[in-house]
């Protein structure tokens, strides 16, 4: 009697285990078709998941895409995820030193996600929070602080379609740090509209033209120090007889008035850094 109790126990336990959880992927994973390694795409429509498994998914996709374009560099998959369709694209390589092999991939109007290789498999490193709208061609690699090394640099779009002056910056920079082998961000970038990088110079020009300011910056113990700096009202003027242009240079951190001088737009070297002439 105690034998048939026993078994009759151990088979309710089992039934039990057995089941599904609650939650959206269950607990059995063995059994479990919605598992994280398993699940189809689409079956995330109905599925709602909590940012730990959604992040592990997202990891475990892009790394079936990268080891299954071996022989690509740059391509990108459409997804489906939340009723919409997803461009993704992928960039992997040398792309940040030839010492190593990294990729970045950018999730449309949601994350950055940066892999490295170990051993190699395609390892996630971080995960970078979106601010708007991953568009084609919106993620640029090249050295923005001058260590011979490319950093990364992300041009969102927002919810308008563009940018604008009020928006909260269009532009995200990321220096690639060799000894972490991580991407550090660099926030005071995101305020600024305009941007343009001068090699030759090893120089950082930062515009907001909205408010009629163009500044030269270089950097200085890893942080950008103000150098040269212009004020117009060109933007703001229709009339270009009442242009006006002020020149500021600076001294030790002291801001000093080198002229000002009417009818005349921003120079032309600054024009061709932000990319407004060729």
């Amino acid at each position: 009697m105690k034998r048939f109790i026993t078994v009759i126990i151990l088979s309710l336990v089992l039934i039990q285990a057995c089941k599904p959880g609650n939650g959206p992927w269950g607990k059995n994973k063995s059994k479990d078709t919605l598992s994280v390694h398993a699940v189809p795409y689409e079956v995330l429509l109905s599925k709602a998941m909590d940012s730990t498994e959604e992040i592990a998914f997202f990891r475990d996709y892009c790394i079936r895409k990268l080891d299954s374009h071996k022989v690509d560099n740059q391509f990108y998959t459409l997804a489906v995820f939340e009723g919409d369709t997803n461009r993704i694209q992928f960039y992997k390589g040398n792309i940040c030193t030839n010492q190593r092999q990294h990729a970045v991939v950018g999730f449309e109007a949601r994350n950055l996600f940066f892999f490295f290789t170990k051993e190699n498999d395609w390892r996630l490193r971080q995960v970078i929070n979106g601010f708007g709208k991953i568009k084609d061609s919106a993620i640029q690699f090249c050295d923005i602080n001058f260590d011979g090394l490319k950093d990364v640099s992300i041009i969102w779009n927002y919810s308008a379609g563009i940018c604008n002056c009020s928006a909260p910056g269009c532009r995200d920079i990321y220096l690639y740090n060799n000894d972490t082998d991580k991407l550090e961000h660099v926030p005071e970038i995101r305020s600024f509209f305009d941007f343009g990088v001068s090699a030759d110079e090893k120089t950082i020009y930062l515009g907001e033209h909205c408010k009629g300011f163009y500044g030269k910056y270089v950097w200085q113990e890893g942080k950008l120090q103000l150098q040269e700096e212009y004020a117009s009202n060109q933007w703001g003027e229709t009339d270009s007889t009442h242009w006006r242009l002020e020149h500021f240079i600076y001294c030790e951190g002291e801001r000093v008035s080198a002229y000002t001088i009417p009818n005349l737009p921003l120079p032309e070297k600054w024009q061709q850094v932000f990319g407004w002439v060729k």
